[in-house]
């Protein structure tokens, strides 16, 4: 199985990007994971914004391929959880399972229907940039529990 990544716009902030390599570097340990990074929408209309950055991600996305949503509204979910169903969306075959962080206004509804879980990871509101980091260190703890590996205990 691999692990890809859309993360709409750039992560500007060195630091950030600085971490996410780092986590990445680890995961590839476990399994390939790909960061693909999509632009942005432009122009004043958030509503044409979230329309094209969305068809640009559902372009991309096969039908075999199982999708999770980072969205504020979603289900909330334990590291341990989250390595669970890790572990099932593995051994249920799927070719890749996509993370999705949408762009400064979000997603349309057709995205977040085709997405298989929408996720949340706090009820404290973080900028999108500041998601891709905590989503790549929550997947590498999750591939450390599956491997009953230290980390996860405190790392």
């Amino acid at each position: 199985m691999k692990c890809e990544l859309f993360f709409i716009g750039k992560t500007t902030e060195k630091y950030l990007q600085e971490g996410i390599e780092n986590y990445l570097k680890r995961l590839k340990h476990y399994l390939p994971v790909v960061v693909t990074q999509l632009n942005a929408g432009t122009g004043s209309d958030p509503g044409k914004i979230i329309s094209s950055e969305s068809l640009d991600v559902l372009s991309r996305i096969k039908p075999r391929d199982y999708v999770v949503l980072l969205d504020e509204r979603g289900q909330g979910m334990q590291s341990t959880e989250l390595a669970n169903k890790m572990q099932q969306w593995m051994l249920q075959g799927f070719p890749r399972i996509i993370f999705i962080i949408g762009g400064a206004y979000g997603v349309n509804e057709e995205l977040r229907k085709r997405a298989n879980t929408v996720l949340s990871f706090s009820s404290f509101t973080f900028t999108h940039q500041m998601i891709r980091l905590f989503l790549v260190e929550q997947i590498y703890r999750a591939m450390t529990i599956l491997k009953n590996e230290s980390y996860h205990h405190g790392g």
